[in-house]
């Protein structure tokens, strides 16, 4: 699957002047498009920091205003959108008229800290409702870790205590700063530092598609799908169906879907021929994959069908509707095939495709990945209208 490599321009508001950004327009079309909602609707607001090198917060709305601070990139700010009243105004962009409004922000912080958070003024035309990339520093962020050790070491825990609902958002509705760390307290089990330890683990970057692209590797643990068993129905009114997969010692295994309180199908992803296993997946509350012996049917493993080149790790990388954020699963083989450590994820400020298809090997600990920041699939703006998710490509280095 190839997609067009995704190209961002750097931008920010210094004193006089800002960088040359191609996503101007849209920006300010954002700023624009609030001038008829109601003010209902306004009371929820809240935006990003779009200006990829950070975005001045000024005392005053002009660019000589003394700086109070600079936002990062991702910043996720409350906002007072332009109104009616309001001027649209242009700023000088590296010899570019850049066009907008001044608008009013606070940082988002939980509901204590209001009292005494500072407000301030930025230019409209470098906000943005949906960030085009991860931040780069909130890459490694995460909701929960845990490193399950099965050489009888003791296993590594940290999650934070989040309750969105009543301590994490601003004064406004849906405000949480996704690309920040948690306000939350961070609960550490056998760890004395537990984000120092997930970055001795692993390194997440992003990447260019069509440079890592040419470095893909072809493993004998490929899945080969060009068989594709027939769909048995027993209702032909039903969308839940069966198959049957042929076994080597002349048998064939029959996989049923799920037919009870929660009924979803299985459905059948492929064979590892090197591994002599049918791989089956099945979507509920995300995808859980089993591994069935070709020889005889019996169940080999629950693992992802995703082995490193040498089979020394297996990636699994997931979604699920009530977790924002990416699920990735590292399993590390000993050389006898036995597992030896397990490392799960759930990463805070990306979602993942979750299609096996979409992530392939550079090197025997290099996974490409392709993700889109959280916001896309979160926040959705302009009362019902849909939000297509902006696509990278992102290297996970397992260290």
């Amino acid at each position: 699957m190839k997609i067009t490599p995704l190209v961002f321009i750097a931008v920010f508001l210094c004193s006089t002047v800002s960088a040359a950004s191609t996503t101007v327009s849209s920006h300010t079309d954002v700023a624009e498009g609030f001038m008829n909602l109601p003010k209902t609707f306004f009371d929820k607001e809240c935006i990003y920091v779009a200006a990829v090198n950070g975005l001045n917060m000024r005392n005053a709305p002009n660019v000589s205003a003394k700086i109070i601070e600079k936002l990062p990139y991702g910043t996720k700010l409350d906002w007072s959108p332009p109104g009616t009243n309001d001027v649209k105004t242009y700023v000088m962009d590296n010899g570019n008229k850049v066009e907008g409004y001044w608008v009013k922000v606070w940082r988002s912080v939980p509901y204590q800290e209001l009292k005494g958070n500072p407000s301030g003024y930025v230019f409209s035309a470098y906000l943005a409702y949906h960030l085009k990339v991860i931040p780069p520093q909130s890459l490694l962020l995460f909701d929960e870790m845990i490193y399950s050790d099965y050489t009888g070491s003791p296993s590594i825990e940290a999650r934070y205590e989040i309750d969105e609902d009543t301590y994490n958002y601003s004064a406004y509705i849906d405000c949480y700063p996704r690309y920040q760390e948690h306000y939350g307290a961070l609960i550490e089990e056998n760890v004395a530092d537990s984000k120092q330890f997930l970055a001795s683990k692993i390194a997440v970057e992003s990447v260019d598609f069509d440079e890592v692209t040419l470095s893909r590797k072809r493993t004998g643990y490929e899945l080969d799908t060009s068989y594709q068993p027939e769909k048995i129905y027993q209702n032909p009114d039903d969308y839940l169906y069966d198959f049957k997969l042929p076994l080597q010692n002349g048998d064939s295994l029959t996989i049923n879907a799920n037919r009870g309180e929660f009924a979803h199908n299985v459905f059948y992803v492929g064979e590892i021929k090197s591994k002599n296993v049918y791989v089956t997946g099945a979507d509920f509350e995300g995808i859980e994959y089993t591994m069935y012996s070709t020889i005889d049917g019996s169940v080999v493993a629950h693992d992802s069908p995703n082995y490193s080149p040498s089979g020394a790790y297996n990636v699994g990388h997931d979604m699920v509707y009530f977790e924002n954020g990416a699920q990735v699963y590292i399993t590390y083989y000993a050389d006898n095939g036995a597992i030896e450590n397990t490392l799960f994820i759930n990463f805070q400020s990306w979602c993942v495709d979750t299609d096996l298809q979409s992530s392939f090997w550079i090197s025997d600990n290099e996974l490409i990945l392709r993700a889109y920041p959280v916001d896309n699939s979160i926040q959705v703006i302009d009362l019902d209208e849909s939000i297509t998710p902006s696509w990278q490509y992102l290297k996970l280095t397992i260290l």
